[in-house]
């Protein structure tokens, strides 16, 4: 452990970053925009926050083995004081291939200006949970192509600390993504990636398996039958899957040269086999995202329009006579009602799709509450004389959940219909518009201000305000 800290230390640069904010609103709650995608650092309340970081500054040499480390620390003051560690990894990469054991943030995708970092199931909106991951972090040539396909992927296990309905349960992640196309120019990629909450013990069915339960995650097999204390059996495992999946489908249409990028793409998320490659044909619930990045110029640098649609849920097929699932379908994005009732969710946030709303039920999330939106999502930064801006603006229709009606006439598939929680929708406009100043000579901080707005009748009208001050530096060039 000494020689490693010796080598760390003796090549690497360590940089700290110091930030000081304050966050207030007219209402007790704090704007959307204000809170989102955030990693969970700012509390939903008017708070001031202190936010510390150190982290070793990557290598350009990929010849050699890379070590990099990180951690950050947050303290914040609202009507309680928290303090927690957001960020704490270490990580070895070699060439284009690393591993990473910890937290740490993900790269930030499309300038920042996206409503979900162009990834449904993990945006940044919560606190992380530690994980192990081996990936290729970069995509790089299939051999004998000529540079014309790409691959890349990833493989991970982590753990969920925070107070949830299943304690310890842990999270397997795994992808993979083809690319078509060379670096500049015109390029097509497709691929997938896929979640499964398993393990960990419910107070209800105890403990929900080791190792077995964690290949039966990896190969998506299922599981055993659950017996609680009073000998009630639970087949949601054996019959479905072991665990609770949520999948994603990726298809990227990118263009890069001197003057531009821009990517067009098209994402469905799913819970089970209706959403997946299979069954593409029949989906309805899509993401669709297109970006442009225009690199001469300053005014407008980078413009986003997003499209999500969640109201389809996965369909729905009605089997009177199936004596253990008469209905298929009714996805309840997020959601997994017989074990891992908080769902997709970590410190009490949606770890994916922001505009999702988690319920609670005796102060842990339980379950999904608004997960069939419909949603436009725009996003513009640039620069105005030397002042940087980013500007977001999201419109979106909530309907709640998915509900099946029965008229009362009989059991038999005409006698069934959907509906919503909110049947017309709620509709919701939430703004953003952040400004980034230079610095000044005798002021040795980077200050920004934001504004953000709520305005709609699903989250209650709102006005809010950030103000930030950012220090940035090296705490060493070279290790002692």
């Amino acid at each position: 452990m000494l020689t490693c800290q010796t080598l760390v230390a003796q090549n690497k640069k360590v940089n700290y970053e110091a930030e000081l904010s304050t966050q207030f609103s007219s209402e007790s709650n704090l704007p959307f925009w204000l809170v989102t995608n955030k990693y969970g650092i700012y509390p939903d309340e008017n708070n001031g926050t202190l936010n510390f970081r150190i982290h070793s500054t990557p290598s350009n040499n990929s010849k050699k083995i890379d070590f990099n480390y990180g951690t950050s620390l947050v303290g914040s003051q609202g009507k309680s004081s928290d303090v927690f560690i957001d960020e704490l990894y270490v990580s070895a990469d070699w060439k284009k291939i690393g591993i990473n054991v910890g937290m740490q943030h993900r790269a930030v995708k499309f300038d920042g200006l996206s409503l979900t970092n162009g990834d449904m199931l993990y945006s940044g909106n919560s606190r992380m949970y530690p994980e192990v991951k081996i990936e290729l972090n970069d995509f790089i040539a299939v051999p004998y192509s000529k540079n014309w396909l790409w691959i890349k992927g990833s493989f991970s296990n982590g753990i969920m600390l925070d107070d949830r309905y299943v304690d310890n349960a842990n999270v397997h992640h795994k992808s993979a993504f083809l690319r078509i196309g060379k670096k500049q120019g015109l390029s097509f990629t497709v691929g997938l990636d896929h979640y499964v909450q398993w393990g960990g013990d419910s107070p209800r069915w105890g403990n929900l398996g080791g190792f077995d339960a964690f290949m039966d995650a990896v190969l998506v097999r299922a599981g055993k039958v659950l017996v609680d204390d009073d000998g009630n059996e639970s087949i949601n495992e054996s019959y479905n899957k072991s665990g609770n999946h949520i999948g994603q489908n990726t298809f990227e249409l990118a263009y890069s040269s001197q003057k531009i990028e821009s990517v067009l793409s098209l994402k469905n998320i799913y819970e089970d086999k209706s959403g997946d490659f299979r069954h593409l044909k029949d989906v309805k619930d899509w993401n669709l995202t297109f970006y442009l990045k225009l690199k001469n110029s300053k005014l407008i640098s980078s413009f986003i329009y997003e499209y999500y649609y969640t109201k389809d849920q996965g369909g729905y097929i009605i089997r009177p006579d199936h004596p253990i699932e008469p209905v298929i379908g009714f996805d309840n994005y997020f959601s997994n009602v017989g074990v891992f009732s908080s769902g997709w969710t970590s410190h009490q946030r949606i770890i994916g799709m922001p505009l999702f709303t988690p319920s609670y039920k005796d102060g842990i999330a339980n379950g999904i509450s608004n997960n069939a939106v419909a949603a436009h999502h725009f996003g513009i930064t640039g620069t105005i004389g030397k002042i940087r801006y980013k500007t977001l603006l999201t419109f979106s229709d909530n309907y709640g959940r998915a509900l099946l009606v029965n008229d009362g006439q009989g059991k038999l598939e005409e006698n069934y219909s959907k509906s919503y929680s909110y049947p017309n929708g709620l509709s919701q406009q939430s703004y953003m518009l952040e400004l980034i100043f230079p610095k000044w000579k005798k002021f040795p901080f980077e200050l920004s201000t934001s504004i953000a707005v709520d305005n709609g009748k699903y989250l209650q009208d709102n006005i809010g305000f950030q103000i930030k001050l950012l220090k940035k530096g090296l705490l060493s060039k070279k290790g002692n």
